[in-house]
């Protein structure tokens, strides 16, 4: 029993990563999934009266993906849940438990969209950017190698540099508090490229959302504008001897932010808030984990300069503790 077909390193998890494995006869493929890091089963198949059997493991490891925004100081920080590295284990069912599995190579999977080479940093959005004081951003970083970052704050001229131990996967926080005089902030990653921000006041009502984009790695940007802010509640009722009652009452709360009138490369990158499987709200407590309500919005119009227009809630309902 072989693997004749193995996605390659660093394969993205946006496309199909197809696992093929023969055997000299007929028999029944029992094929775990298995996280490298632990064993931890993430998805099993059986195939049974086969020579071959063939299957696409990226729906069953797209689950094993986990992004929590990063907190603290400026510098590196560990990329933990944002690759999956796994194998699969194959063994006749007959032979469970008696005789030996055969392993595939391991492999780790990045949660792209598209294959990334190495050096390369993951974003979806330009590489100069608006930043207020106070607020944080992050660049996810890939490189077959260790990675030097040089952050240049301007005002009166500082540099701080951060590195890495070794090469794949890693996260890097920017972090303005650190910087409290600066006007401007370069953050050159070598190889992998660079960011240039510009430091601006921060916009009174403003709101900064965080959302896991189709590159891999956790965009950051600030809506100048809070259009408006409702609650809307709901009651479930059963009527008795005394009439209607309510039975319990919850409140969800939805907020309109527009952002400023953007170039259309800019409102493309930021048009995946729309799609993301996981967005967030940044506020001086951490991140608070939203639902994107909007399923439309319009990224160019003829002659027009356009801004991009959302509506959030709260991921989960809030019951009335009274009730």
């Amino acid at each position: 029993m072989t693997f004749t077909q193995i996605p390659p390193e660093y394969a993205p998890l946006g496309g199909e990563l197809r696992y093929t494995v023969t055997t000299p006869e007929t028999a029944t493929l029992d094929l775990r999934i298995a996280d490298a890091g632990n064993g931890t089963l993430i998805g099993a198949k059986r195939f049974a009266g086969v020579t071959s059997a063939s299957f696409d493991a990226a729906p069953y490891l797209r689950r094993a993906v986990a992004f929590v925004p990063t907190t603290g100081s400026t510098g590196f920080h560990m990329a933990d849940g944002r690759s999956v590295a796994a194998y699969i284990e194959a063994q006749t069912a007959q032979a469970a438990g008696t005789a030996p599995s055969v392993h595939s190579p391991l492999r780790t999977f990045l949660p792209c969209r598209t294959n990334v080479t190495a050096p390369a940093l993951l974003t979806s959005m330009p590489l100069v950017r608006l930043i207020s004081h106070g607020e944080c951003d992050e660049l996810t970083l890939f490189s077959d190698e260790a990675v030097t970052v040089t952050v240049t704050a301007q005002a009166g001229t500082t540099a701080e540099s951060y590195r890495t131990a070794t090469g794949g996967l890693h996260v890097f926080r920017l972090d303005t508090r650190d910087f409290p005089e600066a006007e401007t902030l370069a953050v050159d990653a070598g190889t992998c490229g660079s960011v240039a921000y510009t430091v601006i006041p921060a916009f009174s009502g403003a709101r900064r959302l965080a959302w896991r984009s189709s590159a891999g790695g956790i965009e950051h940007y600030t809506f100048p504008i809070e259009k408006s802010e409702s609650v809307e509640t709901t009651r479930q009722r059963a009527y008795g001897a005394e009439g209607h009652l309510v039975a319990q009452t919850r409140t969800e709360r939805r907020t309109v932010l527009v952002s400023a009138y953007e170039p259309r490369a800019a409102l493309e990158g930021l048009s995946e808030v729309l799609s993301s499987p996981d967005v967030w709200l940044a506020g001086d407590d951490g991140y608070t984990a939203v639902d994107v309500v909007t399923e439309k919005s319009v990224l160019h119009r003829h002659g027009a300069v356009t801004c991009l227009e959302i509506e959030i809630r709260p991921k989960r309902k809030t019951g009335m503790p009274w009730n």
